[in-house]
């Protein structure tokens, strides 16, 4: 009589070793969000993998594997082939995606529009979450595609009134019933992840 598969339990060492391989497969396979720091102690330093890892973890947390000991393979074996294999995939939709939205050659960075535009003071806060808001306004990729790399849908929201209001802050913190000062906080921390999505949002004229 032959058993059926069981569902593997993910005990805290089999996670470690998950993350333990994703971070061996991750260079082979992907490229790094951050430059490694200087001075790490290993070259298996997770920072630059982070998002590579966190995919590879949630993965096999959502979809525990089973595990049949008829077949004489190791836990550890499925779970290597499980997370090589996730990596793998998040390799290959990053460089689908990096050819795709690859920032044109005659767009530059917010932050050095803003030093052409401010050369004898820093920016104020004003100034840089005006502009920001403004080169989201005027960004030459597809309002969806832009979205589809927000996770949080209070935060698609934000970024479509913005859009809607031709980047006026004072106008969409109106009709949000927030204060200007949250807004501008919530734009500064979507940045980021725009530009880590390869969104370069051109400027180009002051508001």
């Amino acid at each position: 009589m032959t058993s059926e598969p069981q569902e593997l339990k993910l005990t805290p060492d089999l996670l470690d070793y998950a993350k333990a391989v994703a971070l061996k497969e991750a260079p082979k396979h992907c490229k790094p969000r951050l430059a490694r720091p200087r001075g790490a102690k290993s070259d298996l330093d997770e920072r630059p993998w982070a998002d590579v890892v966190q995919e590879a973890i949630l993965q096999l947390l959502r979809r525990p594997p089973k595990f049949d000991p008829a077949r004489g393979a190791s836990p550890k074996t499925l779970i290597y082939t499980i997370v090589q294999r996730a990596v793998i995939k998040y390799g290959t939709r990053q460089a689908k995606h990096d050819e795709r939205y690859r920032q044109p050659p005659d767009t530059v960075v917010l932050s050095e529009g803003l030093a052409d535009e401010a050369v004898d003071e820093t920016p104020t806060m004003e100034l840089i979450t005006e502009n920001r808001a403004a080169a989201l306004t005027r960004s030459r990729w597809p309002l969806d595609d832009i979205l589809q790399f927000i996770d949080n849908e209070d935060s698609r929201a934000l970024c479509r009134l913005v859009i809607e209001c031709d980047g006026n802050v004072s106008e969409a913190a109106r009709r949000l019933k927030l204060s200007e000062g949250t807004v501008r906080y919530r734009l500064k921390l979507l940045e980021p992840k725009l530009r880590a999505a390869g969104f370069g949002p051109p400027t180009g004229g002051k508001r």
